[in-house]
């Protein structure tokens, strides 16, 4: 019994001097990310996806109003059968319109997504790569952290790692 109880304490003391040696760390990803090389294109990019879809939405409401000046010239003259044709040919392109409204913000995020991906799949794989090569247990991304009190900034180590400077 007594063996047991000592082996016990022994196997509680090693795991718990186990947890307590674990090395903590953190990083600034948005800061790596901003050093990181075509980081400053990705903004262009989303810049240039923003004002493709600010002029499709422009030609689509030129179209409306085009459209509409065109019915409202010619209503006197139309036939009941063409009238309605048109109107819900305007109704039509109002709908297309407030659905594309509705889509843009999605759209950016999306496009932005798609852009970021590849830049935080790197990072990441930079992070796994310092801590498991310094041993860290842990790595915080320190934008997230709301109270830290040690623990190493590994974010030069991982700029290294992608080969910032």
């Amino acid at each position: 019994m007594k063996k047991t109880f000592v082996l016990l304490m022994a196997v509680f003391l090693f795991g718990t001097s186990a947890t307590f040696a674990q090395k903590y760390g953190h990083v600034n990803a948005n800061d790596i990310f901003l050093a990181m090389p075509g980081a400053d294109t990705l903004q262009t990019a989303l810049q240039a996806y923003q004002t493709e879809l600010e002029t499709e939405y422009n030609n689509m409401y030129t179209e409306l109003q085009t459209k509409y000046e065109k019915f409202n010239r010619e209503a006197g003259t139309m036939s009941t059968a063409v009238r309605q044709l048109r109107e819900k040919e305007l109704s039509d392109l109002q709908e297309r319109i407030s659905i594309f409204e509705q889509s843009l913000q999605e759209l950016m995020q999306q496009r932005q997504i798609e852009l970021m991906t590849p830049f935080q799949d790197k990072i990441l794989e930079a992070i796994q790569a310092v801590a498991k090569e310094n041993g860290y247990a842990y790595i915080f991304d320190s934008k997230n952290l709301l109270y830290s009190d040690g623990g190493d900034d590994v974010s030069g180590l991982v700029k290294k790692k992608l080969g910032i400077k």
